[in-house]
């Protein structure tokens, strides 16, 4: 069987009647490109659905592929409508812009791109309506899924990656201890940074004039500005988490989110500036939208200014992350911002943290039953028909746990002092047990 033939028995169906809305026939098309139909196929399919021809164009004008059998430099489109096109797309406003080709054909032009990816157009022949634009502009996504087989990874994106390496090893302790190896740092930049600014450039200054810069600073803050991170200004780390099965989906829409990262299995990091929890947000909204809606969970550590301050972000966005995945299903985003105990816990040592739990829930620290029991108790302020309902116990049976819990423990879970101590118990018993999973 030809590789067409093949496509075709494999294609998904389309469960949507004649006319599918522009989001089922979205994820439709990024089915077909996932499960390896090229820009022909997908054209094709496009031109079926509208019932126009259409055309893919990169943004230099050449014929990447079309439904209508055009090929070769004659059915080029001039690079100036193209552009302008571009231009109009990403404005979101007016008109898509009509596009000419040299053999004299025409069409409406939906820019492809996402991002700082730019692909070009897709052009649909004239005349055609607003019902079949909107239909081509949801075929975007699949057209960009194949130029991402058409590609290598840019330098640029694994230069980022090794920069977010070195910032996550860290310069050693900011507050004075000594520094780590920052030979190494620096000889980690050189080894996978060609392209970066060298020794002797102009790189961004120390924030605030904040004194000398410690060994290895200098060569992150270079490497950091060459990839758009103003290492001496506030940022964050992002970690990311895919809990879904399809990695080859995964790899591809990282590959398309607006700034590089660093990818490892199933989780991601990179870094964030200006308004973190909108951009934390803004993140999982993107791939949700490529690997399907609640397979994403993106937490961010807390705020650092200075790359020997980053490794800190990191690892308050590591132990984020572990905590977010052991949460709830509905639960996809905890910035450091909304982590609430946990905001000072991460600081804390384990050791302590250990003890601390030891010396307040000890005597049920065995019994899982009875700590879910006490959370409950003191989420609904000792509601003993609200934690029933949520443990779907007897409300005679949470009134025994209850009871057990007070004996066992010594003290009245609904005492102010009492309560503040036992939720912070609770939430570090959490957090040392998602550290620990790993």
């Amino acid at each position: 069987m030809s590789r067409s033939g093949e496509l075709a028995a494999a294609r998904p169906r389309l469960a949507v009647a004649a006319a599918p809305s522009p989001a089922a026939f979205a994820q439709w098309l990024a089915e077909l490109a996932f499960g390896g139909a090229g820009w022909p196929e997908l054209l094709a399919a496009v031109a079926e659905r509208t019932g126009v021809a259409c055309r893919l164009v990169a943004e230099s004008g050449e014929l990447l592929a079309a439904s209508d059998g055009a090929d070769g430099p004659r059915c080029a489109a001039a690079p100036d409508d193209v552009r302008r096109a571009l231009v109009t797309g990403r404005a979101g406003t007016g008109v898509p812009t009509l596009v000419r080709c040299v053999d004299g054909w025409t069409g409406r032009a939906v820019a492809v791109g996402a991002g700082s990816r730019r692909l070009g157009a897709l052009l649909l022949a004239e005349p055609v309506a607003a019902g079949q634009l909107a239909l081509a502009g949801a075929a975007t996504t699949a057209l960009l899924i194949e130029a991402v087989r058409h590609e290598s990874p840019p330098p640029a994106v694994r230069d980022a990656a090794t920069v977010l390496r070195a910032l996550r090893d860290g310069l050693g302790d900011p507050t004075g201890s000594p520094a780590g190896p920052a030979g190494g740092v620096a000889g980690l930049l050189r080894a996978g940074g060609a392209g970066l600014p060298q020794a002797g450039e102009t790189g961004p200054p120390p924030a605030g004039g904040a004194g000398p810069l410690r060994p290895g600073e200098a060569e992150l803050l270079r490497a950091g500005a060459a990839h758009g991170w103003r290492l001496d200004q506030p940022h964050a780390v992002a970690g990311i988490a895919y809990t879904g099965a399809q990695q080859r989906r995964w790899a591809s829409a990282l590959s398309w989110l607006d700034r590089p990262v660093l990818a490892e299995g199933r989780r991601a990091w990179t870094l964030l500036h200006g308004d973190v929890e909108r951009e934390v947000t803004r993140l999982r909204v993107r791939l949700d939208q490529i690997v399907g809606a609640g397979q994403v969970r993106v937490v961010a550590g807390a705020l650092v200014t200075g790359p020997a301050r980053t490794a800190a972000s990191f690892r308050d966005a590591d132990r984020l992350l572990r905590l977010l995945l052991r949460a709830p299903d509905e639960c996809v985003e905890l910035p450091f911002g909304q982590a609430g105990l946990a905001q000072v816990l991460l600081a804390v040592p384990d050791e302590r943290l250990r003890w601390f739990v030891h010396r307040h829930l000890g005597p049920i620290a065995h019994r899982d039953d009875l700590l879910r029991t006490l959370d409950c108790w003191l989420a609904t302020g000792g509601s003993r028909q609200a934690v029933s309902e949520r443990l779907h116990l007897h409300r005679n049976s949470v009134g025994y746990r209850v009871g057990l819990i007070k004996r066992l423990l010594g003290v009245d879970p609904l005492d102010p002092q009492t309560v503040a101590v036992l939720r912070t118990a609770l939430a570090a018993r959490e957090l040392l047990a998602a550290s620990e999973a790993g």
